[in-house]
């Protein structure tokens, strides 16, 4: 059972909706809703550790789905233990061990992130042109192989112990159609799930799976970090929205962040992927392109990054109680 928590029925329908940013817990909803989302949160944090309430050091593949240009990225951080002002165990700051950008239908080796043409250089339309070749197939059939392959793969190289996965949205933009392409995806992620939890449950592994709600992803780095991408008062709708989380990536593997250190084997796409966010922002507006092929890789960044702060929040907060958060603002103090 959650505990209590009565502090937070201080705070106003405002504050909250900055602490659940900082949380990744719900914005939306009466003021209940969103305390008791609060509330679970921040004690599952704890739960999910062993009854001492210790977190192993962390291994996390988070995915940004897709079937042409799903891309992933490989972070691992070390679980330390803060004494001061009140024990509570927290990640480290992260490392990106590969980022990989793919078409599922390829023959898949993500053991060659290293090389400049397996990430970035894999651009929509080379995707498309590799697929047509190869007689592309949406039959479930074909899907499953798909989805069994990649599965056994990621596994197999980067053994993780935390899996993200991005949850797909039927509409968006307020359409009132269903795009075909998106209801493919969507039997994709859901195969995805199948084949995880079989594995899970034959082999006993020791892997939590948990779906990540854009919505919520991008409400942390773009309301909560405009430190780092300037002051932005006006709402990005759009393509907006992608280009300020390429340059916000940007500006993250940038020698010197201290959100995240740049593994050895990532350095060289992580590079590319710099220089070509400078690019787009010499040419300007009408450079579309670059942004396109950057925008998957930005997603399954800043997606894990996130979840490593939820999680680290969360446990401050379990930890610490209403002497972690501003109550005057709602933000973590």
């Amino acid at each position: 059972m959650p505990a209590p928590k009565s502090w937070l029925e201080e705070l106003t329908l405002s504050k909250l909706h900055r602490l659940a940013t900082a949380l990744g817990t719900p914005c939306s909803g009466t003021k209940l809703a969103r305390i008791e989302a609060i509330r679970n949160a921040t004690s599952n944090s704890v739960q999910n550790g062993d009854s001492r309430g210790t977190v192993s050091d962390l291994s996390l593949l988070s995915i940004d789905m897709g079937i042409r240009n799903l891309a992933f990225a490989h972070l691992t951080a070390p679980a330390e233990e803060v004494t001061r002002p009140l024990k509570h165990i927290r990640y480290g700051r992260p490392t990106l061990r590969a980022w990989r950008r793919i078409a599922v239908a390829e023959s898949l080796d993500v053991t060659t992130s290293s090389h400049r043409d397996s990430a970035l250089e894999m651009s929509t339309s080379a995707a498309i042109e590799l697929v047509a070749a190869a007689k592309e197939s949406f039959e479930p059939i074909d899907y499953a192989r798909h989805a069994y392959n990649l599965v056994k793969s990621i596994l197999q190289t980067y053994q993780p112990n935390h899996i993200l996965i991005e949850r797909q949205r039927f509409r968006s933009g307020g359409q009132s159609a269903v795009q075909e392409w998106t209801l493919r995806v969507g039997v994709f992620e859901g195969m995805l799930y199948s084949v995880l939890r079989t594995l899970i449950e034959e082999h006993k592994l020791q892997l939590s799976i948990e779906p990540m709600q854009p919505p919520r992803v991008n409400r942390y780095w773009l309301e909560g970090s405009k430190d780092l991408l300037g002051s932005k008062e006006k709402k990005m709708v759009g393509r907006e929205v992608k280009k300020a989380k390429v340059d916000l990536v940007g500006n993250l593997l940038r020698e010197g962040s201290s959100v995240i250190c740049v593994g050895k084997e990532v350095q060289p796409t992580a590079l590319d992927f710099i220089s070509r966010v400078s690019q787009a922002s010499k040419r300007g507006r009408a450079d579309t392109t670059n942004i396109s092929k950057l925008d998957d890789l930005a997603d399954s960044l800043l997606q894990g990054l996130a979840w490593i702060q939820w999680q680290n929040n969360r446990r401050r907060i379990e930890a610490q109680g209403r002497d972690a958060v501003d109550m005057a603002s709602g933000t973590l103090s």
